[in-house]
C-alpha cells in the first residue's frame, strides 16, 4: 500500500498498481525490518534468474524480462516516464538509496532476453561439466519463457487453418501454482489491473501484457490434499510406485 498510494506515473505500466510478489514490496519490507547496519551490508538485489546468470558468468547484467515485470523499472519512456530507472518513483517509495552510485544495487546494465550476457566462469563450468567461456544468455522468467514456447511457433497447417500467424493475435497461457494469460503488441496497451505493457519483456521490441489467476494449480492441490481419502489414496500410490 505504501507504494501503491503514491499513485506515481511509473505504476501506469503494471496496470496501476503493484502486487506483493514485486520486488520494490520486498526491498521496502527488507529496509523496514532489518538493522540499519544489516541494510547497509547488502550488496545486491537480484532476481533469481538474474542471480544464476550472475553465478554463471559473474556479470551484473540484468534482464529486461525482470526488470520490467518485477522491478517497476521503465522499458519504454514516454511523454511521462523516461525509460529506465525512475529517481522520483524511487525516493517517494522511500528507497532513495538505491539510486545511489548508479543504481549498483539494482542493476544499471539491461539486455533483452536470450542476448549473450557472457561466457560461462570456469568455476561454473566445472559445476556444470561444461566448457568454460560458453555462451550464457539473458535470462526470462519462468512463465515468460514458456509464453515464447506458446505464442512463437508456426502452426501446423492443420492447425493454421483460417487462423492468422500474427503472433499478436495469439494468446498464451501458462499454469503451474498460478496461471498467466500473455499476449504482445508492437505498440503499449495500458488496460486497470492488467501487468504491462512490458517492453521487450518476452520477444525483443514488442510489449507484453498478462493476467490471470495467483492460485490455480495450487488449488487444485488444496481440493485433492482436503480430500477425505487423499491419504489413502497417496500410500496406495506410494506403495505401488505411481
Amino acid at each position: 500500500n505504501s507504494v501503491n498510494c503514491t499513485s506515481h506515473a511509473v505504476l501506469k505500466v503494471v496496470g496501476g498498481s503493484v502486487s506483493p510478489e514485486m520486488e520494490m514490496p520486498k526491498i521496502l519490507w527488507l529496509k523496514q525490518n532489518l538493522s540499519e547496519q544489516k541494510w547497509s551490508e547488502i550488496g545486491h538485489f537480484m532476481d533469481l534468474a538474474d542471480f544464476l546468470t550472475y553465478k554463471s558468468t559473474g556479470s551484473l547484467t540484468r534482464s529486461m524480462c525482470c526488470l520490467v515485470c518485477k522491478w517497476n523499472y521503465v522499458g519504454f519512456g514516454d511523454d511521462a516516464l523516461n525509460t529506465g530507472w525512475s529517481d522520483s518513483f524511487l525516493s517517494s517509495i522511500g528507497l532513495p538509496e538505491l539510486i545511489n552510485d548508479n543504481y549498483s544495487k539494482i542493476g544499471n546494465t539491461a539486455f533483452p532476453p536470450g542476448k549473450c550476457i557472457g561466457g560461462l566462469s570456469v568455476a561454473s563450468a566445472n559445476n556444470l561439466g561444461l566448457k568454460p567461456g560458453t555462451p550464457v544468455a539473458t535470462s526470462l522468467i519462468d512463465a515468460h519463457a514458456g509464453g515464447i514456447g506458446m505464442i512463437g511457433p508456426d502452426l501446423p497447417v492443420e492447425l493454421a487453418s483460417g487462423y492468422t500467424d500474427d503472433i499478436c493475435r495469439r494468446i498464451g497461457l501458462i499454469c503451474g501454482t498460478s496461471a498467466c494469460h500473455m499476449a504482445i503488441s508492437p505498440t503499449p496497451v495500458h488496460a486497470p489491473g492488467v501487468w504491462g505493457p512490458y517492453y521487450s519483456a518476452m520477444i525483443p521490441g514488442y510489449h507484453l501484457n498478462e493476467a490471470g489467476q495467483s492460485a490455480a494449480g495450487k488449488l487444485i492441490d488444496f481440493v485433492i490434499e482436503t480430500h477425505p481419502a487423499y491419504n489413502q489414496l497417496f500410500t496406495l500410490a506410494d506403495s505401488n510406485k505411481r
